[in-house]
């Protein structure tokens, strides 16, 4: 690595250390405290968020369509905190999980399971509980250009039992470890380009990556949403719902595209909107 590099890792280690020495309620301040500084002061994307939001709610007024902005950044804030402080903070946070059984019957079948979610709820925090459950869960990621932020990236989730693939792997890793009865955690909701199919999403055709729909059909793994929302103070939810089986890539895609929709209704703070979701327009 190089000396930033190495730089930037040694400082999120310690960021990391601090972090996970404070109190919830200290926790709760930083992330509290970082979510005002991005919501004034680093505003990349900021005006992209609040579109999205009026796009996906026009029915909403303007003052609600800013609150939720504030509490999407209060959110993630958050999320990053307690993304930074484990193990620690796992003493303090509470789960609930709904239908764990749609899993547990997936894995029968010995083919892996493709996990399919969206930049929803604390997708790290999901991946944690699923490792740290006993779970064979890979997920695919993002690589970091700075190599000492990613090795701090991949020691956190590793430190949970999650392992690790990025998106310019060879698609032959991932169908090994379906072969092997793996969980391939898949997060489907950003703009692919002309690359994604086209499906419904909030009401407007949006380009979708059709990945998770391809290693259903060549696999015959079963597909299961999953996600972990936020509930109360400390307290999370984690759910599981099966995809039905199908051989068409936009209907399964738009199946888990749906389903995603709905979960974000519910709780729309917990959406990450700064991503360009309808950059791509679909030719007529």
């Amino acid at each position: 690595m190089k000396p930033i590099e190495i730089i930037s890792y040694l400082a999120l280690k310690t960021l990391s250390i601090l972090f996970g020495h404070l109190s919830q309620t200290g926790r709760q301040k930083c992330g509290d405290f970082l979510a005002s500084i991005g919501c004034r002061i680093i505003t990349n994307r900021k005006e992209e968020a609040l579109s999205n939001i009026k796009h996906a709610f026009p029915e909403k007024s303007d003052r609600w369509h800013t609150q939720v902005l504030k509490e999407a950044y209060r959110f993630f804030s958050n999320m990053f905190i307690i993304f930074m402080s484990y193990p620690t903070v796992f003493r303090f946070i509470k789960f609930t999980v709904s239908n764990q059984s749609i899993l547990d019957e997936a894995l029968k079948h010995n083919k892996g399971v493709i996990f399919v979610t969206g930049h929803f709820g604390s997708w790290e925090l999901l991946a944690a509980w699923i490792g740290r459950a006993g779970y064979p869960l890979y997920g695919v990621a993002q690589r970091q250009k700075n190599l000492g932020a990613n090795r701090f990236f991949e020691e956190q989730r590793s430190s949970n039992n999650v392992g690790h693939l990025f998106r310019k792997d060879s698609f032959d890793k991932m169908y090994k470890l379906l072969d092997n009865n793996y969980i391939l955690g898949l997060v489907s909701d950003q703009d692919a380009k002309q690359n994604g199919v086209f499906v419904d999403f909030f009401n407007t055709p949006s380009s979708t990556a059709k990945g998770a729909a391809k290693f259903h059909i060549n696999t015959g793994a079963p597909m299961i949403f999953t996600s972990c929302v936020k509930t109360q103070y400390n307290q999370y939810h984690v759910s599981f719902e099966a995809i039905p089986n199908g051989n068409d890539i936009i209907e399964i895609t738009q199946s888990f595209t749906s389903v995603l929709e709905q979960n974000i209704r519910k709780y729309p703070e917990q959406y990450f909107w700064f991503h360009r979701r309808w950059k791509t327009k679909k030719n007529d």
